[in-house]
């Protein structure tokens, strides 16, 4: 990072909480990494930055240096506002869930070019996709792999001698299994050996391509993916049951979804 006093950079605005009277602390997802800033009276009725700095907004910051505290937003322009994001419920908690991860994932400081053009992205497609579910697996997959726990669900992760090298095919009746500790899936014969291990969960056949497809396949792909009610729950479960094992932890807004869902909100 540059040591000029005055910097600049674009953002994603992924959290945000009041400090003092009139202040606002922003946690933002920028192409240098993750950043905490704060935006000096930004509650005030009159101040010019509040309405550039808007949950998920992706804005563009001029900031000064701190040496004793956090950076301080000095401009902001907003480039794209998100506002679907802040008027839909169902929207506007996919982008906190997504949001919750990137924050969970990666450390302040930490961060890179592709970890940002993958939330200006999805914030993006959020606001105007319909196959939100879809979309957000494919979210999941993707920051996985860029934060270093990737799953592997080509290859059998059971037994060090098992894989071949050849795929697994994803078809059949025999369930497959998921292994977040050895970090991805169980064959059948695998799976019945091991079922009884904490952790380990069954996989349907489908449910195991369409994980393949959110790791591999663009987003535009998989809004025409041929997924059921059922098994967009079934991947779900198996998305958020290897993010929690990973994050040991699970994640406030999935839950949100979850309940969403169940009392008929999404």
């Amino acid at each position: 990072m540059s040591s000029q006093r005055i910097y600049r950079t674009e953002a994603i605005i992924i959290r945000r909480r009041n400090q003092g009277e009139a202040d606002r602390i922003l946690t933002l997802c920028t192409p240098m990494g993750k950043l905490a800033v704060i935006a000096r009276g930004a509650r005030k009725v009159r101040s010019r930055k509040a309405g550039h700095l808007e949950l998920f907004a992706h804005v563009h910051l001029v900031l000064a240096r701190s040496r004793s505290s956090w950076d301080v937003v000095s401009q902001a322009e907003t480039v794209a506002p998100h506002a679907a994001l802040r008027d839909d419920l169902a929207r506007g908690t996919y982008a906190r869930y997504v949001a919750e991860l990137y924050d969970h994932f990666v450390a302040e400081g930490e961060g890179n070019p592709a970890l940002f053009d993958l939330m200006v992205r999805v914030m993006g497609y959020l606001c105007r996709e319909e196959q939100l579910p879809l979309l957000v697996r494919g979210y999941e997959q993707r920051l996985l792999a860029q934060v270093g726990f990737r799953p592997e669900w080509e290859q059998c992760v059971g037994w060090e001698d098992h894989a071949d090298g050849q795929p697994l095919e994803a078809t059949g009746e025999q369930l497959f299994g998921l292994d977040p500790e050895r970090g991805g899936v169980l064959c059948p014969q695998c799976f019945r050996t091991h079922r009884e291990r904490r952790g380990v969960v069954p996989l349907s056949p489908a449910a195991l391509a369409l994980l393949r497809a959110c790791q591999r396949e663009p987003f535009v792909a998989l809004r025409n993916w041929p997924a059921t009610p059922q098994l967009l729950r079934e991947v779900e479960r198996a998305a958020q049951h290897y993010i929690a094992y990973h994050l040991e932890r699970e994640v406030r807004s999935g839950a949100f979804l979850q309940r969403l869902r169940r009392e008929g909100g999404i």
